[in-house]
């Protein structure tokens, strides 16, 4: 788990800890000192290391901006050396399957490299050059989500990606540009919190927003692999506040938590799960 605490069940851990199955604290896992803020996101490899972001400059002690990577028992991996690192915080992130590691949030420099909001970075923590994003997008990289074929979709509060218009949602190719075969048209009207990619169907849900390309959809709705909106997916009025978060099951139902009390009038205080046609799940 992670955030922006000090303490679990009254054991100090600053920022990061890890849990049982049975929801007390791994006391195998010790950070130290932990983080100096807030760690936004996590990713675990292959491996079992642990890539972590967020708004922090240390970790134990040993300075690391915006992004760290610990070994599987909480200690810092110093094999992974981002140098300067990012110059603001790091929200989000994701590993392909050769490893590379693709980082977003509000920074603009990676290790004295400019990169704006997005950057991909090797197994060793150095920026990744053959990824190229030239003026990316123009505001910040909430989230990221990377396809089966390598292509990498992105949303946030930007509305352009390297000059062309994308209303807080995008997909690239591998190498950093834009991927012109994906059209949102008019995009999302409101910040892109969230993107959850469906491997069996090959469409992705997105939470966070009000209208997607000019449709209603009050905070979640699907897409088509092409970018349009995917009008079989019907959430009535939906979720009466944010979602935060939304994880595709294997079945394709899909469970969402956030800031709502209710689904589509029903009421559903921050979690529910909907059915992949997008009404909610009653059971």
């Amino acid at each position: 788990m992670l955030g922006d605490f000090t303490s679990y069940n009254g054991i100090s851990r600053n920022n990061i800890a890890r849990l049982n199955a049975n929801g007390s604290i791994d006391s195998t896992f010790n950070p130290g000192i932990g983080t100096n803020n807030w760690v936004g996101t996590s990713d675990i490899q292959s491996d079992g290391k642990i890539l972590i972001g967020g708004g922090f400059t240390t970790f134990n002690g040993i300075s690391r901006n915006s992004i760290a990577r610990l070994n599987a028992n909480g200690y810092l991996d110093e094999t992974f050396n981002p140098g300067l690192g990012a110059n603001d915080w790091v929200g989000t992130s994701a590993i392909q399957s050769d490893g590379k590691i693709i980082i977003g949030g509000e920074f603009t420099s990676y290790n004295g490299t400019a990169r704006n909001r997005i950057a991909r970075l090797n197994t060793d923590g150095s920026i990744d050059t053959s990824f190229i994003p030239i003026l990316g997008p123009n505001a910040t990289v909430q989230t990221i989500c990377i396809q089966n074929d390598g292509k990498i979709i992105i949303g946030g509060n930007f509305t352009s990606y390297n000059g062309a218009s994308r209303n807080r949602i995008a997909r690239l190719n591998a190498n950093g540009s834009i991927d012109s075969t994906f059209n949102p048209g008019f995009g999302a009207n409101g910040t892109v919190l969230i993107i959850s990619y469906s491997k069996c169907m090959e469409k992705s849900s997105l939470g966070g927003l009000g209208t997607l390309d000019g449709i209603s959809r009050s905070c979640i709705a699907r897409f088509n692999a092409n970018g349009s909106p995917d009008e079989t997916f019907n959430t009535g009025i939906g979720a009466n506040n944010t979602i935060w978060v939304a994880n595709i099951q294997s079945d394709g139902k899909i469970l969402i938590g956030g800031g709502f009390t209710t689904f589509n009038g029903i009421s559903r205080n921050r979690i529910a799960r909907l059915n992949p046609d997008g009404s909610l799940d009653e059971t």
